[in-house]
């Protein structure tokens, strides 16, 4: 066989083999950037699920230790003034601790704003304790921390409430 019938008979080999493996290449990228695309939408859902029941549990957490509710709920009539200010403020440190691992699904001004309102209700609590002898019935104290509670406690609590409302309305607009 010549030289010249060899090459009529290589060179299409040779550009078939390149073409298919252009071909190839091209199927498999597309194919990756597709599987790529998937799991990225597959863990943004995960993600999104997961800031929502955040934003949940941080909702209850401040509904339920703001003040008002928080002595409603938790005051016992055989508990003294005393007595219902360790209950109050360990049902706060509990509930905080329960919602802690949430934080990471949340912006930081909004864990910032959680903390900063589970403080100034600590806050009102022991300050309003120290208003009252820690012998009298429970309801002096929880009688005190209502009166009190119109205080930053509960602008605390109302403005974390209010940045999780904004925050999960810029989510649903999305």
């Amino acid at each position: 066989m010549a030289l010249p019938e060899l090459l009529w008979i290589v060179v299409p080999v040779l550009l078939i083999a390149v073409f298919t493996l252009i071909l190839v290449k091209w199927f498999l990228d597309n194919d990756a950037k597709r599987r790529r695309q998937e799991f990225l939408m597959s863990n943004s859902e995960v993600i999104l699920q997961h800031r929502f029941q955040a934003y949940e549990r941080f909702t209850l957490f401040l509904e339920r230790i703001s003040p008002e509710s928080l002595v409603l709920r938790e005051q016992q009539k055989n508990m003294n003034a005393f007595q219902l200010q360790s209950h109050l403020l360990k049902n706060i440190r509990t509930e905080f601790n329960h919602n802690l691992a949430m934080q990471i699904y949340v912006p930081s001004e909004t864990w910032q704003l959680v903390k900063n309102a589970r403080e100034e209700v600590a806050r009102l609590i022991n300050t309003s304790a120290s208003q009252v002898p820690p012998n009298v019935p429970s309801f002096e104290l929880g009688k005190r921390i209502i009166e009190d509670a119109g205080t930053s406690a509960n602008f605390s609590v109302k403005k974390a409430l209010e940045n999780i409302r904004k925050n999960v309305d810029e989510m649903a607009l999305r």
